[in-house]
């Protein structure tokens, strides 16, 4: 889902915080701090894996990995799985065109919406780095229980969702 946040002055009825309040905040005890550090460690990963192998970003990675799940694909559904916005996916697909590794049509119903698809050079690329990413994948998952991975699936959903709910508040404001 793609945003428009609109940057207001702050109102004279802001709260603000107290001194109190600032002394005895801690960032990293925060919810959204803590899953924002393990989404960068986990982009890290997947970008030192993905540069050294194939040359390619985690970014690149993903829109590979979303296609081959998608198949040939709208912009925008890729956009969606991929939560990108659709200007990322637009640059990342220019990127991965010049590299020969997806290519680009326009749907024959909807010239405005643009299709994008595996070359077999891409299907190569993700042949050669998918078992490093089943791999990763095997070894994260090792650290937790079976019942450990289910709740923090459930608690990614929940928070997910919640996040959604709290970006519809803010674009509304």
């Amino acid at each position: 889902m793609t945003y428009e946040i609109h940057q207001q002055a702050p109102h004279e009825n802001t709260p603000l915080a107290s001194d109190a309040q600032l002394a005895r905040h801690v960032p990293e005890t925060l919810l959204i701090y803590r899953v924002f550090v393990a989404a960068q460690a986990m982009s890290r990963l997947v970008d030192a894996s993905v540069s050294s192998s194939m040359n390619l970003t985690s970014r690149q990675w993903r829109i590979l990995v979303v296609l081959n799940r998608l198949g040939t694909a709208a912009s925008g559904d890729v956009a969606r799985l991929a939560s990108f916005d659709h200007s990322q996916v637009s640059r990342v697909a220019t990127e991965l065109t010049k590299l020969g590794l997806i290519q680009r049509s326009s749907d024959g119903r909807d010239r405005r919406k643009q299709l994008l698809s595996l070359t077999a050079e891409g299907i190569r690329h993700l042949r050669m780095g998918l078992p490093a990413s089943i791999e990763r994948e095997k070894r994260l998952r090792a650290r937790l229980s079976d019942d450990e991975y289910a709740v923090v699936c459930r608690a990614l959903n929940a928070l997910t969702d919640e996040a959604g709910v709290l970006m519809d508040e803010i674009c509304r404001a």
